[in-house]
């Protein structure tokens, strides 16, 4: 899907974010797809399960996804 850059000066959560809009934007998830639960990505990641929570909730009030 995407990596995450801890090094980068773009916070982790706004990568989360960035990526989701990308791949979404570009087709690479469609509409109606399942994404990873919050624990899953988190440790996919190696990142904090309220880094992933906040980048969900952004994703959900910018539109890109829809919570259930």
């Amino acid at each position: 899907m995407f990596t995450l850059n801890p090094q980068s000066s773009t916070p982790l959560v706004l990568q989360i974010v960035a990526g989701f809009c990308t791949a979404i934007d570009e087709g690479e998830l469609r509409a109606g797809s399942k994404a990873p639960s919050i624990r899953q990505f988190a440790h996919a990641h190696n990142v904090s399960v309220f880094t992933v929570v906040d980048a969900y909730d952004r994703l959900v009030a910018q539109g890109y996804f829809a919570s259930r």
